[in-house]
């Protein structure tokens, strides 16, 4: 009788193990789904502090691009070189094109003006960079027409072309923002916002 008492023993001892085993795996497993929703979740919010950043950098260039296009509206209409100064920074970079050849039809002339900033606090630095195309044309004739924008405003949604009635100025900003320093803006981790205005 003391046998088969000790086998009994044994049997309970094995499934108690295996219960052990089970339980365990099931606790590991939910731990483990919780970690990988929560760092989850930590990406998505630093992904979206990131994409703020970057969103900000774009609106305020737009703000400053569209304070130059006013304030040096004269020199811009006629391709002179302009100092823009952004967040109490100056540029890091600037150019500015006569476009001629033959994507610009019709009477008149096109510019355009291409700056950008690296400004910000420690721990929010940003980019930004501007792109301006002001189209200037003449009073006489059929107005002046800019074709393969794309190749100087890239992602332009507008067709191809842009055209500007006789005696007009147009113009078309491109301000693209960045969550890091204009000198690192093709590293990893880099997120990018755009905002276009055409007038």
């Amino acid at each position: 009788m003391e046998i088969s008492m000790s086998n009994q023993k044994k049997n309970e001892s094995g499934f108690a193990l295996l219960m052990t085993l089970i339980v365990v795996g099931v606790v590991l497993s939910v731990g483990l789904t919780i970690l990988d929703l929560s760092l989850k979740q930590v990406r998505l919010s630093t992904n979206a502090k990131e994409s703020e950043i970057a969103f900000h950098a774009a609106n305020a260039g737009m703000e400053c691009a569209q304070y130059w296009r006013r304030a040096s509206s004269t020199e811009m209409e006629a391709g002179s070189a302009i100092n823009p100064v952004c967040f109490n920074s100056s540029y890091d970079s600037y150019s500015n094109t006569n476009i001629t050849g033959v994507e610009v039809t019709g009477n008149g002339n096109v510019y355009q003006y291409q700056y950008d900033f690296t400004w910000g606090v420690a721990g929010a630095v940003r980019c930004t960079q501007v792109n301006t195309l002001i189209m200037s044309a003449d009073l006489i004739g059929a107005g002046l027409s800019l074709n393969n924008v794309s190749s100087y405003v890239d992602g332009y949604p507008d067709g191809n072309s842009k055209a500007c009635s006789a005696g007009s100025q147009c113009s078309i900003i491109s301000v693209r923002g960045y969550n890091r320093p204009c000198n690192t803006v093709s590293g990893y981790g880099v997120v990018q916002r755009e905002v276009l205005l055409q007038f």
